[in-house]
């Protein structure tokens, strides 16, 4: 005799046709079915970040993914990511067209920090102010401007009837500057610093602290450049998910969030600031 009992309580999803018409199932049953099945498949989240190297963050240029060294917050991560038990599946595109894949639900991920204009497309860590909760950032970086060693910076700073002209490159967020600013568009950090180096703009931002460190990349080191503390701001940057990867994994994204500041390893980010000899 076939124990129709045990028909009723089985995991196989692929027998619920059968099964409703020996024993009916409920909504509530067929759901935890499902749920079941998705959760034997292992999670894949598509994180998409910029196609130009922004140490200590990403190395390399390009789509290619680097082997060794990706870069501080990749290897971040994937530690995360492995620690929570999904993959982490890497995209490099310019950095507006991530933002635009996220919004249009492409990419499930990118890092940045928070703004009031993405937030009808991203879902991030929220305080109880609706904004950005910075106990969960993935990291804080603060930017510093940075100027050759013969602009006198400081004082047109001063003097707000001077112009100043700083190099960004496009697409990234704005930030207060002196109130005498003139922002000249780049295609890279790197080529604003070039800019600055050849006299063509006063000043371009620079990373300058890290993780509450004061730091700066050992390239600059080399340049006549100098560095104008204290930092002219302060950001802390959040995994950001699209709202449809947070809809269908809201527990998922919650772990994410809740593994990324403990996990946060401060001297690897130091390190990244000596690529490649790391």
């Amino acid at each position: 005799m076939v124990n129709i009992g045990f028909f009723c309580h089985s995991n196989f999803t692929i027998l619920l046709v059968g099964l409703a018409l020996i024993c009916p199932l409920s909504q509530a049953d067929v759901l935890k079915f499902q749920d079941e099945a998705v959760a034997t498949q292992q999670l894949i989240l598509r994180f998409c970040y910029e196609d130009k190297q922004l140490l200590p963050y990403y190395a390399g240029n390009g789509a290619i993914i680097p082997a060794d060294a990706p870069g501080a917050t990749i290897e971040h991560l994937q530690k995360v990511a492995n620690n929570v038990g999904i993959t982490l599946e890497l995209v490099r595109q310019p950095w507006l067209r991530c933002l635009q894949q996220l919004e249009n639900n492409e990419a499930d991920a990118l890092v940045a920090a928070y703004e009031a204009d993405r937030a009808h497309f991203t879902v991030f860590p929220q305080g109880t102010n609706n904004e950005a909760d910075s106990r969960y950032a993935i990291n804080q970086l603060g930017l510093c401007l940075a100027y050759r060693f013969d602009n006198p910076l400081p004082e047109k700073i001063r003097d707000r009837e001077q112009e100043i002209t700083l190099a960004r490159p496009l697409g990234y967020r704005p930030i207060p500057f002196p109130a005498n600013t003139v922002l000249v568009p780049t295609h890279s950090p790197a080529h604003a610093l070039d800019l600055v180096i050849e006299g063509r703009v006063d000043t371009t931002t620079v990373l300058c602290q890290l993780n509450g460190i004061d730091a700066r990349e050992r390239h600059l080191t080399m340049t006549p450049l100098q560095i104008l503390y204290p930092p002219l701001h302060v950001s802390y940057g959040y995994l950001m998910v699209s709202q449809q990867f947070y809809r269908h994994h809201r527990q998922i994204t919650e772990q994410l969030w809740q593994e990324l500041p403990k996990m946060l390893d401060k001297a690897r980010y130091i390190q990244y600031l000596k690529y490649p000899d790391i």
